[in-house]
């Protein structure tokens, strides 16, 4: 989602030379009209973009399909992550190649940006990097840490192996970079602790689409909190599942909207936690049936921003999160949501408890987190976005 936001930002200011991805889907081409709606259709609408203009677009499926076919034949988990490396490096490599026809200015995301920032380098054009993520040295400690914390759901954790040329890979491409941009203080931080210079950092959080996720009077019958992500022990899914089979609000239901990552960890407690699954969901659906919950809780380990955080806060939810994300950056503690410690099960239930015995005031919490994110659009993110980039490109140029 955020190549699109950000390519389109560019395309605003009549910046964008060409958005480059593996697999783009102009739906609007009469070579996808046949396709009727259903599950291929909703698959395909993930990689299409309607406001942008597909002739600005290089799009390359034959890697897409060769990623697809790799991820599928890959014996374990750590030759399916040397794929992904592997067909980052190959994107990168084309992108290189044609970097002088394709534009003036490299903007590239992590893990996929060497080649590109070396050429890019080579031909004197300014250099930015796209951190989403908290970086890899942060993740490696984290998630070690995690999993010997709650070995249960040990298998699945993301972003928690990396190989040394693949980290050597990521440490150039912040060294050749001139700027970086990423969506939370704690990716920032995260930087920081690696020896990136902080004056080399700027977060700019995402926007939400307020037409989609809004508050609403109709909520479930049963007390409800929802999830609305992956559901992963990166994310910290098992810690909310261990404070919901404590039952700290009276016939609590968790609304899984997403779909596993290895282990079903919510499988894993169904005998004691009460689950209602909706599966992988379209951002319109999901922003249906936010509105109709009670709370959302995200105990992340670690995440680059979180969108479902903001989305449920334009929701009008109380959010229960970490620090470990843009919560710090969104959330006043106590006042428009809570703030926890990362693997803090009481707390959890704290709060949840807190949330259903303070009807009014989470109400009123929710309201005021609304509040707090109503400024911050998608047309607001894309105008931040394009200045970040406008202010590298003034100061690359050589002074008159």
């Amino acid at each position: 989602m955020g190549i699109f936001e950000q390519s389109l930002a560019l395309q605003e200011r009549g910046w964008l030379g060409k958005m480059v991805t593996d697999y783009y889907c102009d739906l609007s081409s009469p070579l996808y009209s046949w396709i009727p709606e259903g599950r291929l259709k909703k698959f395909l609408r993930r990689r299409y973009h309607p406001p942008l203009d597909s002739h600005q677009v290089q799009t390359h499926p034959l890697l897409a399909v060769k990623a697809r076919i790799r991820t599928r034949l890959a014996r374990d988990e750590m030759e399916r992550i040397q794929g992904v490396f592997r067909h980052n490096a190959q994107l990168d490599q084309i992108v290189a190649s044609h970097l002088p026809r394709l534009g003036n200015l490299a903007f590239g995301y992590e893990s996929a940006s060497l080649y590109t920032f070396r050429r890019a380098k080579e031909i004197g054009i300014p250099r930015v990097l796209y951190q989403p993520i908290a970086c890899a040295e942060k993740a490696i400690t984290l998630l070690e840490e995690e999993r010997r914390c709650f070995p249960l759901l040990a298998d699945t954790l993301r972003y928690n192996w990396f190989p040394e040329e693949e980290l050597e890979r990521r440490r150039e491409e912040r060294r050749l970079a001139d700027a970086i941009v990423c969506a939370s203080s704690f990716t920032k931080q995260s930087l920081i602790e690696v020896g990136v210079e902080a004056e080399k950092i700027s977060v700019e959080p995402y926007g939400v689409d307020q037409t989609v996720f809004s508050p609403s009077k109709e909520k479930f019958s049963t007390f409800s909190v929802i999830w609305a992500s992956s559901y992963t022990q990166t994310k910290g899914i098992g810690y909310l599942l261990e404070a919901l089979a404590r039952e700290p609000v009276p016939g609590i239901e968790l609304v899984l909207a997403g779909y596993p990552y290895g282990t079903d960890a919510a499988a894993l407690y169904e005998d004691r936690v009460r689950v209602r699954r909706l599966g992988h969901i379209t951002r319109q659906e999901l922003g249906a049936v936010m509105g109709q919950c009670h709370a959302h809780v995200f105990p992340t380990l670690i995440d680059g921003f979180g969108r479902n955080i903001i989305e449920a806060m334009a929701s009008g939810l109380p959010v229960v999160t970490t620090r470990h994300c843009a919560g710090p950056d969104l959330i006043e503690d106590g006042v428009t949501g809570f703030i926890v410690p990362i693997r803090d099960v009481d707390a959890i239930c704290e709060k949840l408890a807190w949330i259903y015995d303070h009807p009014q005031e989470a109400i009123e919490m929710g309201q005021r987190a609304r509040d707090r994110v109503a400024s911050l659009t998608q047309a607001d993110y894309r105008r931040r976005f394009a200045e970040r980039i406008g202010t590298v490109w003034k100061a690359s140029r050589p002074t008159q």
